[in-house]
């Protein structure tokens, strides 16, 4: 008789809706034709990276030294990489970062992981805002936290602050925040960044210990018409970012990310 894990077997055979969206639409472009089919399950970029990523892609295994090329890192990933980063984001943001406050991951979603696994000890809860990523249940399940949902504001998909002082509780460790969002689209404005770092550091002092905001970002460049999307550190110091390249320059399937995680 088998004795397995029982949590495992669930998310090995009941898909969330939006993976049984996916591969119904895979199983109709085979049917169909993939022209025929306009897929809005996963975030899977419908356009093709820039031209600049598949020739340094192809420069790279051209001209790298083989072994350098295919071998490990160091765990928290390159320093050459992670130097490159810290000058990206301190030239796009007005930052003091160096290579040591970024951690390499293979996607958001390994960054988001390796977050919560850091994060959380049993009993903690995680504050999620609907609509969200459904995978963040996932996620936060397995660091043996607990998620709370926060309903939406269904006006303007901004914070519904009144619900949020609700899920509030001595428990709280952290609160998720991924804008541009997925699936809503929406992006949180900077009266509503402002009132949720203020509301956070109020209940920091008053359990006596941090909340953490965890900023899942890889939507951030997809905004249109000028839209400002507040970077969360400039507002909260105990933010953790979760970035991937999988949406700004499409490439889902490579798994490059990182969390940038503020100095202590």
């Amino acid at each position: 008789m088998l004795n397995l894990n029982e949590r495992m077997v669930t998310l090995g055979t009941q898909r969330s809706v939006i993976r049984e969206l996916f591969e119904y639409g895979k199983m109709k472009a085979a049917e169909i034709g993939a022209e025929n089919v306009f897929d809005f399950s996963i975030g899977n970029p419908s356009v093709p990276s820039p031209a600049s990523v598949n020739q340094t892609a192809v420069k790279i295994i051209s001209e790298m030294d083989p072994v350098l090329l295919h071998g490990y890192t160091s765990a928290q990933g390159d320093a050459g990489v992670r130097t490159m980063l810290a000058d990206s984001v301190n030239q796009r943001f007005h930052t003091h970062y160096t290579a040591d406050n970024f951690y390499m991951s293979t996607g958001a979603a390994a960054a988001l992981c390796c977050c919560f696994h850091g994060l959380c000890n049993p009993g903690d809860e995680v504050i999620i805002f609907a609509p969200y990523f459904p995978e963040y249940t996932v996620f936060v399940e397995g660091a043996g936290a607990k998620p709370v949902i926060v309903a939406a504001d269904t006006e303007a998909f901004q914070i519904d602050f009144t619900a949020l002082k609700e899920a509030l509780s001595p428990h709280t460790k952290a609160v998720i925040v991924n804008s541009p969002n997925n699936p809503s689209g929406a992006v949180y404005a900077e009266e509503t960044i402002q009132k949720l770092a203020a509301l956070l550091k109020e209940k920091s002092n008053e359990y006596g210990h941090t909340i953490f905001l965890v900023s899942d970002e890889p939507y951030r460049e997809i905004v249109f018409s000028g839209t400002k999307v507040p970077f969360l550190p400039d507002y909260y110091d105990n933010t953790i970012i979760s970035y991937s390249w999988s949406k700004s320059l499409s490439l889902p399937g490579e798994r490059m990310g990182y969390v940038l995680v503020p100095s202590s």
